[in-house]
């Protein structure tokens, strides 16, 4: 089945993976709705779009606020029509060992990461219900399936996203509603550029995360967004609850922390 002209609402599109979707999406003919809370971000995306010639708008969203969300979907109602498909990248990351971590902080990171999804789930299955269709595409990450030292809000949020994510499968399915997530390894994103400037040796950073990938290479934002087309598309029709690890190989080593 073709994308063309379904009405797909990509949460942080302002940037990496939700940008590198969000135009992958509308180059096969859906209209594609930026949600952002960055308005900059945002607008050079659908900017960008536009100049393609792909339907698209964007909607200035704070991802973990109900009425934001809420007013958000409302204008893609309005605007557009019922959404047949949802990719709920919203994400932030502040690497912090947990007694290090402020409640304020942890909050904050859940909420981003997994409430997020949450509220726009929510928000968006009671249209998809009624016309009896729909898609939704959470991005987690391997920090859902092991630990890594001094992320213990991050690892938290996105196994959140995992059990969360069959939930939403297990209880929409009888509406031919499918939910499957997404766990990139590491992507070469502006929030990775700002980790890795943070390392103490960036360079041998640089050098041993690719070497940690049987591929020998980091992903690019399109690795991810490739996978996410193909989890919204009929192609995958019989797949829903799955974790899809699109990882360049990462998860069958262990690498040792």
């Amino acid at each position: 089945m073709s994308l063309k002209d379904k009405i797909v609402i990509v949460t942080g599109a302002g940037s990496g993976i939700g940008r590198e979707t969000a135009k992958l999406l509308a180059a096969e003919g859906a209209k594609v709705v930026i949600a952002d809370i960055c308005e900059t971000a945002g607008e050079s995306t659908a900017e960008e779009i536009l100049r393609t010639g792909g339907p698209t708008c964007y909607v200035k969203t704070d991802a973990s606020d109900e009425n934001s969300v809420a007013g958000m979907v409302e204008r893609v109602l309005f605007s557009f029509g019922p959404p047949f498909g949802l990719v709920n990248n919203a994400g932030i990351s502040n690497p912090l060992e947990l007694t290090q971590t402020p409640p304020g902080e942890w909050d904050r990171i859940l909420a981003v990461n997994l409430r997020s999804v949450y509220l726009c789930t929510r928000a968006v299955l009671p249209s998809m219900r009624r016309r009896g269709e729909g898609s939704v595409v959470n991005i987690a990450s391997v920090h859902a399936n092991f630990a890594f030292p001094g992320y213990a809000a991050y690892d938290a949020s996105k196994a959140g996203m995992v059990a969360l994510t069959r939930t939403i499968a297990l209880e929409n399915g009888p509406y031919q509603i499918r939910a499957n997530v997404i766990c990139p390894g590491y992507i070469d994103t502006p929030m990775w550029d700002d980790w890795l400037a943070k390392t103490p040796d960036p360079r041998q950073m640089d050098r041993d995360t690719k070497q940690w990938h049987p591929l020998r290479r980091r992903g690019t934002p399109l690795d991810v967004a490739k996978a996410v087309k193909f989890l919204l598309s009929e192609d995958s029709a019989w797949i829903t609850g799955t974790n899809l690890v699109v990882d360049g190989g990462l998860s069958v080593r262990y690498f040792g922390y």
